[in-house]
């Protein structure tokens, strides 16, 4: 009765028919109103909360309760938040267990359990990081109870949201926290190269400043991190991104300084090694000689000695260029791909480098040598996506659309389509954008094989179960993003089939697992927000239900907090 009655009082002011005419502006009493009627709702959705048994479904479900509740009553969000980030931290004896770490540890693969807490954990502290303060204070509170490499992850994830949205300075301050909190780890590599893309010299600053902490930390093999924070400086000076593939964005390369003090690095941390150990750094020194003939040739004779010290006995081979280099990939990659098709034996290796390199044609004749099976059909799906994903980079749309027509695998589907609407929204294309392929993705994910991907020989692969990724639920939630700013009745119909997916799910909601896309709920529900309350009422599960209901509430919460702004603003100027 109370929700009703809350409802209703909403309804009454928000409604034109009934407080006042459509071109009339709330007054500062009506907005005042609307929000002690939403803090009322939010205050119902947090009861609703406490009747979920699990700790980190409750944390999700108090993180996204106080995203809304921030612009209305920020002690109870933080209070919220606080007790949210508390219920994302594992027993005491774990807790022991991380703290004993030292910097620099071996990484642990992590448990599903251990994802989820981290999931939810990053969760909290986007909301938090509202006040820069607040959020330092929860990274704090991590490091305090779980260790170095908490303290870096959590640094990072708070970095990568400053960088997103456009606060350089912040992020630059969050990625030397997680720097200092452990170097060794590899958490602020994605973050630096998505700052580079705004602005290169303060990434660069960054870099420099990484390397210097690099020179001062004692790096091992026997813990792995000389191996880390080499495959993450590679990704530094080469740069590319973990979380980007599928953008094909270009992040430009670093600046001569950058360049220069990483190839004296790399001098100084070769010129450490004697015997062995020198000669299987070898071809890492030679990653080095061209860079180093352009911006640090000063260093030229130690390279020399420290090459001619790295030589096999009897290797007489002469250095790289990079000309040679790409010849001799070139002619290996050419030798292996004609010995495989000459002995009619396809192996896992060869077909995933035809793939890569977009040699689709002979990528399907190596295919064919397959026995039928799982393994043929794997291989057959993943060349026709990469192929349509390639052809609809190129304007090609009705091949890629061919291509994507004959997927059967979700993975395959989740690559493929997205990738083609994306192509038909740049286009501007609505009729192939919204009436066509959307249709069709829907359809085929409904019958899609869910199984993932098997990777080649001997390269492991993590176990994920139906319970920790549902691949339909993510690729509606996909879809319906894409399309929604450019057809929103078309959104809102894979939004009900969104509810249908989740409401069959396998889910494990207890681990925080909703498989909701809440930005969808909260973008939609500012356009059409009767529906999408409905969609949101319609899912069975408790916590996806309180996420869906918080999101809605968070676009009327920033909603109300524009008009107060509006006003205020109004009212500065008047007395001016």
């Amino acid at each position: 009765m109370q929700r009703l009655m809350i409802f209703a009082l909403v309804f009454l002011l928000t409604n034109p028919g009934y407080s006042q005419p459509a071109t009339q502006k709330p007054t500062v009493s009506d907005i005042e109103v609307q929000k002690s009627a939403l803090l009322s709702e939010l205050q119902i959705l947090a009861s609703d909360s406490l009747k979920l048994d699990k700790p980190l479904a409750r944390a999700l479900a108090q993180a996204e309760i106080a995203d809304a509740a921030w612009p209305l009553d920020e002690e109870w969000a933080r209070k919220l938040l606080r007790e949210a980030f508390e219920l994302t931290l594992p027993v005491e004896a774990e807790q022991i267990r991380l703290r004993a770490k030292p910097r620099g540890a071996p990484l642990e693969l992590p448990t599903g359990e251990e994802v989820s807490r981290n999931l939810v954990r990053g969760r909290v502290l986007r909301v938090a990081n509202r006040a820069h303060n607040f959020g330092d204070e929860l990274v704090k509170l991590s490091l305090e109870k779980l260790g170095s490499y908490e303290a870096h992850q959590n640094y990072a994830s708070l970095a990568y949201q400053a960088a997103k949205s456009g606060d350089k300075e912040q992020a630059s301050d969050y990625i030397l926290k997680a720097i200092e909190a452990d170097p060794t780890y590899i958490g602020t590599v994605d973050v630096i190269n998505e700052l580079a893309m705004k602005d290169r010299a303060a990434a660069d600053s960054l870099i420099l400043q990484y390397i210097e902490q690099l020179r001062r930390f004692p790096l091992a093999y026997a813990n792995q991190s000389v191996i880390r924070t080499g495959f993450g400086l590679d990704m530094l000076i080469y740069p590319r991104s973990l979380l980007r593939l599928q953008e094909q964005q270009s992040i430009p390369p670093p600046g001569a300084a950058v360049m220069r003090a990483y190839v004296a690095y790399e001098i100084e941390q070769v010129g450490k090694l004697k015997g062995v150990a020198l000669q299987r750094a070898r071809l890492k020194l030679l990653g080095i000689w061209e860079p180093l003939k352009k911006y640090a040739p000063e260093l030229t004779a130690r390279f020399m000695e420290l090459e001619a010290h790295s030589r096999a006995p009897g290797d007489n081979s002469p250095l790289p260029t990079k000309q040679n280099s790409r010849q001799q990939n070139k002619e290996r990659y050419e030798k292996r791909l004609k010995d495989a098709l000459d002995s009619g034996i396809a192996d896992d290796l060869t077909i995933n480098f035809a793939i890569s390199r977009a040699d689709f044609e002979r990528a399907r004749k190596l295919i064919a040598k397959l026995p039928d099976g799982a393994r043929k059909t794997q291989y057959t799906d993943m060349c026709n996506a990469k192929e349509a994903v390639s052809l609809a980079a190129r304007g090609d749309l009705a091949g890629a659309e061919r291509l994507a027509e004959q997927l059967m695998r979700a993975t395959s589907l989740l690559e493929a389509y997205p990738a083609i609407i994306n192509r038909c929204l740049a286009d501007k294309n609505r009729t192939c954008a919204a009436s066509l392929l959307v249709h069709k993705a829907v359809g085929q994910l409904k019958r899609a094989d869910l199984t993932p991907n098997t990777p080649p020989a001997g390269i492991p692969l993590p176990v994920v179960t139906n319970r920790e990724f549902d691949p339909v639920l993510s690729g509606l939630s996909k879809l319906a993003a894409l399309i929604a700013p450019l057809d929103e009745q078309l959104a809102l119909e894979v939004l009900d089939e969104i509810v249908v997916a989740a409401n069959s799910s396998a889910l494990d909601t207890e681990q925080a697992r909703t498989g909701l896309d809440v930005e969808l709920f909260r973008r939609l529900s500012s356009k059409n927000e009767v529906r999408v309350r409905q969609s949101a009422e319609a899912l069975k599960d408790r916590l996806r239900r309180i996420v869906a209901l918080a999101a809605i509430y968070q676009a009327q919460a920033a909603a109300l907090a524009q008009q107060q702004q509006q006003q205020e603003a109004a009212k500065k100027s008047s007395l001016n």
